[in-house]
């Protein structure tokens, strides 16, 4: 068995190596071009879609995975199609370069269902949604998410169901580290309001998620970049903004309003990937 190098303390500047962000977050208004602009990577690069919301890239060149079947499927098969992609991406580790997940909302929503679930799996709440609750045994008959007598975790009292709807959240996170060594999240934007006796007022914007998720998964990503608009031009600004919290980057190199598509006629949308990923990187996954 060979012997553990000791710890040495350093004695010198170590010089970051970072070329990429890991996971970037590209935060939008609806019909920006944001899918368009997803869609394009993977038509160029090893790079994949998975699509939460229901429709939208029906029109988009891409390569992608919708957990949709339809415009009529319900949220709770759209959960499940989700855990059956999830678990497959899971077992094909690194076939993707780069994943794109659209989007963080959807995810949040469905994080009811999933958060539910782990608390129904878990020793204090393997008597939640009992069919029986007077059941005596271990593991007693439980409702499924499609029984009408399912009751989600938020309805704990004082707010504790919570927790596990984001414990949930950040475990799928998590698994998307796992899936690719890169990540691009898409997130809707929320004003952010401050409230006094006479009034309420927008005092910033912030990424839409549940409570104190937006703060906690703000803090786990490289770089949140708002995508805005300037005639046929599309931005992604890392700039901070009043008390906003939807931009920001601990990349260097993601700094300011940067360039990322172009619309040179109404079909056709030119990406600017490299602004974003070194070029190294981007020719190493065509």
């Amino acid at each position: 068995m060979s012997e553990k190098k000791e710890f040495e303390l350093p004695e010198s500047v170590v010089k970051s190596t970072g070329l990429s962000p890991r996971d970037l977050v590209v935060i939008a208004q609806p019909k920006m071009g944001k899918s368009a602009i997803f869609g394009d990577f993977t038509t160029k690069y090893n790079g994949v879609v998975l699509n939460l919301e229901k429709g939208g890239y029906e029109y988009i060149d891409a390569r992608k995975i919708n957990i949709h079947e339809s415009q009529e499927s319900s949220d709770i098969d759209a959960f499940f199609n989700y855990c059956k992609i999830r678990n497959i991406l899971l077992k094909n580790k690194g076939k993707y370069s780069v994943l794109f997940i659209d989007g963080l909302s959807d995810l949040d929503k469905m994080s009811e269902i999933g958060g539910t679930l782990a608390y129904m799996k878990s020793t204090v709440g393997k008597r939640f949604n009992a069919k029986n609750p007077r059941d005596p045994s271990d593991k007693p008959e439980q409702f499924s998410p499609t029984d009408p007598g399912f009751k989600s975790v938020l309805t704990l009292p004082d707010g504790a169901g919570y927790k596990h709807t984001r414990d949930w959240f950040l475990d799928q996170i998590n698994m998307f580290r796992q899936i690719s060594p890169y990540r691009v999240y898409a997130a809707h934007i929320a004003d952010k309001y401050i409230s006094d006796k006479t009034r309420d007022a927008v005092v910033g914007q912030e990424i839409l998620l549940t409570g104190k998720l937006k703060n906690i998964f703000a803090s786990k990503v490289t770089a949140l970049g708002k995508l805005i608009a300037e005639d046929n031009e599309r931005y992604l600004n890392f700039e901070v903004l009043n008390d906003s919290l939807i931009a920001g980057s601990r990349a260097p190199f993601l700094k300011g309003k940067i360039l990322i598509s172009m619309s040179e006629n109404k079909d056709e949308v030119k990406t600017f990937w490299e602004n974003i990923f070194n070029k190294d990187l981007l020719n190493s996954i065509k």
